[in-house]
């Protein structure tokens, strides 16, 4: 994904249509009057360039142009202009026209050798105004039923830019050549707009910036500077012509130089700056991102054969055990996107989504086997206890049999040993060693059963035998 979009106009001498302005009144005066009032027509349809050739003092003197464009993120740039001045004697007392620009500035400084300098107010920047337009700008006034100071008031809302006057003070830099003129503020991006198609395998928000350079003198050889943030790539291309420029070489793919060539003319140049991921850590971003994608994707194939068929525990262990490390590789890499919230926001955002998904997986895969588990031991409990509860009955109902059936001549053979001959033994019940000196076999249970439970029980007819002797 590419996210495209440009600077503010810096000194931009573009040229406007009158029907753009903003005015409805004065349009339509100047539409049918723009002979009458050149000055206040090119002052609305080519404002720079009005400025520009109406305050030209401090702009002719400058001999050296210096431009330093810091990215602190992708997003947010700082910029530094410098300007040497030369022949500082020939300045006269007051202010003077330095630039154009559409756009507030943010944070802007400006500096004439250490010290700071006075930028004019709109009201001070309309009394000049005033001062170059007063021939015609008393008949237009006069058309709009204002008084002059109202209709520059007008005319300045109207125009295409906000200019910036400093203030110059000879005195206090009497006897000096020249003087070291620096501009500094903070830009960003506007008019942002994502091209998804470009780059729609990879969720990265890398920077495509437009970016126009308007030298201010057509003497001076300009100086250009690139500088990309921390941990990106920056390459620059431009549409300048064979001639106007000359790259430096450089081996730092952060940093880019150029040498602006004007030879008379002013140069209005456009850049295109990008801002990219360097293509390791690109490869990396993305390989986490598709690896983390698979490992969704079979978390749901193995909790859809959990739920409706079976798994072995040593599949789930697997699972498990990768996807930990899968979501140690996110939580590591994602700890080098949290300073990054413009190129890295959508890759960030996607890491913590499949980390939260990852993690439910592996609940809902764990505890399921586990309930189906004691879902199938119930009924392996209950044949269990039924099987035990059919032993105990079957003994008790032959305990019954035995001690309370009155119309049996069945004796226990465990209870009433005394009964019986002296040569005759229950096969269950131990011997004393006095009673007998030879051991006798133990019988089997289905054997004991089976004398307990016959009709003919063999223990039954000894006692009779016994009781008739």
């Amino acid at each position: 994904m590419i996210e495209t979009g440009n600077f503010s106009e810096f000194n931009d001498a573009r040229k406007r249509d009158i029907s753009s302005c903003n005015d409805a009144e004065i349009v339509a005066i100047l539409s049918e009057n723009s002979d009458r009032f050149p000055n206040i027509y090119s002052l609305l349809t080519e404002t720079t360039k009005f400025y520009a050739e109406n305050f030209s003092d401090l702009q002719k003197n400058i001999k050296r142009e210096k431009r330093l464009v810091v990215f602190e993120t992708p997003s947010r740039v700082s910029m530094n202009h410098e300007y040497t001045i030369e022949g500082v004697g020939n300045l006269p007392q007051g202010f003077h026209f330095l630039f154009n620009t559409r756009e507030r500035l943010s944070w802007l400084k400006i500096f004439l050798e250490d010290k700071r300098v006075s930028i004019a107010s709109r009201d001070k920047v309309v009394s000049l105004l005033k001062e170059k337009i007063g021939a015609e700008l008393d008949g237009f006034a006069a058309i709009l039923h204002l008084s002059s100071q109202d209709a520059a008031m007008r005319l300045y809302e109207a125009s295409d830019g906000k200019p910036c006057f400093i203030e110059f003070n000879n005195k206090e830099y009497k006897g000096q050549q020249s003087l070291l003129l620096s501009i500094t503020f903070f830009d960003s991006i506007r008019n942002k707009v994502s091209q998804c198609r470009k780059r729609w395998w990879s969720p990265l928000q890398e920077k495509e910036i437009n970016y126009n350079y308007s030298t201010i003198s057509g003497n001076a050889n300009a100086w250009v500077y690139f500088k990309s943030p921390a941990n990106f790539v920056l390459s620059v291309s431009n549409n300048a012509t064979y001639g106007q420029y000359e790259s430096s070489p450089s081996n730092d793919d952060e940093i880019t130089s150029l040498v602006l060539t004007p030879k008379g003319e002013k140069l209005s140049i456009d850049f295109k700056i990008s801002i990219d991921v360097p293509n390791a850590l690109k490869r990396w971003y993305n390989v986490m991102l598709y690896l983390a994608y698979l490992g969704v994707l079979c978390g749901l194939i193995l909790v859809g054969d959990v739920l409706f068929g079976t798994v072995q525990n040593k599949i789930i262990e697997t699972f498990n055990n990768c996807s930990y490390a899968i979501i140690a590789a996110l939580i590591a890499t994602r700890g080098w996107l949290m300073s990054e919230e413009q190129v890295m926001k959508k890759i960030s955002n996607r890491y913590t989504y499949i980390i939260c998904i990852l993690i439910a997986l592996i609940m809902t895969i764990s505890f399921v086997p586990h309930t189906s588990f004691d879902n199938t031991n119930e009924p392996i409990e209950m044949m269990l206890g039924n099987k035990n509860n059919e032993h105990s009955i079957s003994l008790d109902s032959v305990d019954y049999n035995i001690h309370n059936n009155k119309k049996s001549n069945t004796y226990d053979t465990l209870n009433h040993a005394e009964k019986k001959s002296p040569h005759t033994f229950d096969s269950l019940q131990m011997k004393t060693p006095n009673e007998c000196n030879t051991p006798i076999p133990v019988k089997k249970k289905a054997e004991v059963s089976g004398e307990i439970n016959s009709n003919q029980d063999t223990i039954t007819k000894e006692n009779d035998k016994g009781t008739d002797v």
